[in-house]
């Protein structure tokens, strides 16, 4: 089961990451409007959540 959860967390971060970057990109260059900004806060807090999950994981096998 954990193994399984792992390949899921990985493939979620990695998407999760690929929305990230360039919402990070347009926000570096004052490029984003309150929406994105909401939206790009809301994607860290999920990509920060599901990394601690991970590394739970990871230290349980």
């Amino acid at each position: 089961m954990s193994q399984e959860r792992i390949a899921e967390i990985r493939e979620l971060l990695f998407h999760l990451e690929r929305r990230i970057k360039p919402l990070e990109w347009d926000a570096s260059r004052n490029q984003i409007n309150e929406f994105k900004k909401k939206q790009l806060d809301i994607l860290r807090e999920n990509f920060t959540n599901l990394s601690q999950e991970l590394n739970n994981l990871e230290q349980q096998d």
